[in-house]
């Protein structure tokens, strides 16, 4: 009830002056009610894309693209047996062309490059019933295999990446290096074939066929290469793979033979 504070008269909800006196009834207000708060919404994002290729490298055992020995043994037995799978993990990975270099490609390169070293400066090889061996012979071609798988893997991404806009490729010089470093593989961990005989050097080049393969298998996944663009792009790859493995083999082998034969008297081989 409402009543009339200077008369006292019991006033109408709804008057806006009292009968009695005429005093003005002024109109509540009502209160404002203060707002609660309330905490935003929890929307569930999106984990971003390197999250997602990093749990996916979790799942096949890769912390990280290749910090350590295990994942390196990891990687190569994964690339060699099943390299469908193997691409799509890889694809997930930053290029780092130091880890793929240092952490990788050195790393194998080591085992032709050592085996070479081993067959060439130690147990020697026959050739017309004289065993000849040589430690400058060895360790020139070592040093030839391990400087040619570096530079070689290297120039060999510098022309798929270079090709890639012509097959309507993408041209991402880091993905070209991961395609060239893996699709290498299984040359590298053929090499100790040097050390049972010269003539398995070339069931070396057999693996190589095996590289092939992976590169096909991987460029439509690293590269994004349309299959009916990919016979072309494999086949002026292939080319290139051989030049360049020829070419660098040749300047490397002249240019260390002219070192180790000036200072051969030096180091008394």
């Amino acid at each position: 009830m409402k009543y009339c504070s200077n008369c006292g008269t019991e006033l109408n909800p709804a008057a806006k002056f009292c009968v009695a006196c005429g005093t003005p009834i002024a109109l509540a207000t009502p209160r404002p009610v203060e707002p609660t708060y309330q905490p935003p919404p929890n929307y569930q994002q999106q984990k971003p894309a390197y999250e997602q290729a990093k749990e996916t490298r979790n799942n096949y055992g890769f912390a990280d693209p290749i910090p350590g020995k295990s994942n390196l043994f990891q990687r190569v037995i994964n690339i060699i047996i099943k390299p469908n799978q193997e691409w799509n993990v890889i694809a997930g990975e930053q290029p780092n062309t130091l880890k793929l270099i240092g952490g990788y490609v050195i790393i194998l390169a080591l085992i032709p490059a050592v085996s070479a070293f081993i067959k060439y400066g130690i147990i020697g090889f026959s050739y017309g019933g004289y065993t000849s061996r040589s430690i400058v012979s060895g360790i020139q071609t070592g040093l030839v295999q391990l400087l040619s798988a570096i530079i070689g893997v290297y120039l060999l991404a510098w022309v798929i990446d270079l090709l890639a806009p012509t097959f309507n490729s993408e041209k991402n010089f880091g993905r070209s290096l991961q395609l060239a470093v893996y699709a290498s593989t299984p040359q590298w961990v053929a090499g100790f074939l040097l050390l049972l005989s010269t003539s398995l050097s070339m069931l070396i080049m057999l693996f190589g066929l095996y590289a092939i393969y992976l590169l096909v298998v991987g460029m439509p996944v690293m590269k994004g290469t349309p299959k009916d663009k990919l016979v072309g792009y494999i086949i002026l790859t292939i080319v290139a793979m051989i030049v360049i493995g020829l070419v660098i083999a040749l300047i490397l082998g002249v240019f260390l033979r002219l070192i180790f034969v000036g200072r051969a008297g030096v180091f008394g081989f």
